[in-house]
């Protein structure tokens, strides 16, 4: 008996261990880099993805607090909302994401629902255990997050290749500018099977966007689509698809922003097919803003 309850010790004390250095790791390299809290003093705000998140801290400047994260689905952005009118923000306007690709399934799983979820509150639950559950016992066992897991082997292995190879290589990595036509054409088909791997859209993605619509309508907040630029070469493949976010703004009578061609003769303003780099997000941003 004593022999099975020290085995059963030793087992939870592993776990422990285990669990305590993925809540380290989540803690410093995947929760923190999500983390944020505008200041009131903000009325203005813009939510989207990683297209809207590499605008940086530019949309200050114009009295806008960019609250965009990468991988951000309408989910994300809805808990934002809330988050915003929960906690006393004074909104006036929210600029969203409308791109073409924002109602594609695969926003379904490529989200940020285990860190967004630091937005919500208990109003947001069917009861009080989800809520504990969704919010704090999750966070606390990332033993049990397969993403953090994922993420914390992904980045173990990445220290071990740097610690194995002693002599530090230079990078050959092309800017966007510099590659050629063939290879832009390549990493935009290879973008683009991921975005638009279905001709079918998102059905609950586009019910949660009509949610923000009627929050945004229910208190009288002015909402602005955002198309964002893409690359010559990714406007020429995508031609017409779209999942169609844009029109159901436009079906709303909201007014939508497209910048999408704005860049199509500007190559050296984009860090890859779809976004824009820092010279690029600094000159939209001015466009943006004076339109």
């Amino acid at each position: 008996m004593k022999r099975f309850l020290y085995d059963i010790f030793i087992i939870l004390a592993v776990i422990l261990v285990f669990n305590t250095i993925l809540f380290l790791f989540a803690e410093n390299y995947y929760y923190s880099s999500y983390e944020k809290y505008p200041d009131k003093k903000f009325n203005s705000f813009i939510l989207s993805d990683s297209h809207g998140e590499r605008m940086g801290k530019y949309p200050a400047k114009y009295g806008v607090f960019n609250f965009s994260a990468g991988s951000d689905s309408y989910c994300d952005m809805k808990r934002k909302l809330v988050f915003l009118l929960e906690n006393g923000y004074n909104v006036d306007k929210i600029y969203i994401t409308v791109d073409d690709h924002t109602l594609s399934p695969y926003k379904e799983k490529t989200n940020n629902l285990d860190r967004s979820v630091i937005y919500t509150s208990a109003n947001a639950y069917t009861n009080y255990y989800k809520y504990l559950k969704e919010k704090y016992i999750k966070y606390y066992l990332p033993i049990f997050q397969p993403k953090v897991f994922s993420l914390f082997k992904s980045y173990s292995k990445a220290k071990l290749k740097n610690i194995c190879h002693t002599h530090k290589r230079l990078s050959t990595k092309k800017t966007w500018s510099e590659l050629s036509e063939q290879e832009r054409i390549n990493r935009v088909k290879h973008r683009m099977k991921k975005q638009f791997s279905t001709n079918v859209k998102s059905t609950s993605l586009q019910n949660t966007l009509l949610e923000i619509i009627s929050l945004c309508q229910k208190n009288e907040i002015e909402l602005i689509g955002i198309k964002f630029p893409l690359s010559n070469s990714y406007i020429e493949l995508l031609d017409s698809m779209s999942y169609g976010a844009d029109q159901l703004f436009i079906s709303k009578d909201l007014k939508v922003i497209d910048l999408k061609e704005v860049f199509v003769d500007n190559p050296e303003y984009f860090a890859n097919q779809d976004h824009i780099n820092s010279k690029g997000s600094k000159i939209f941003t001015e466009i943006l803003f004076k339109k």
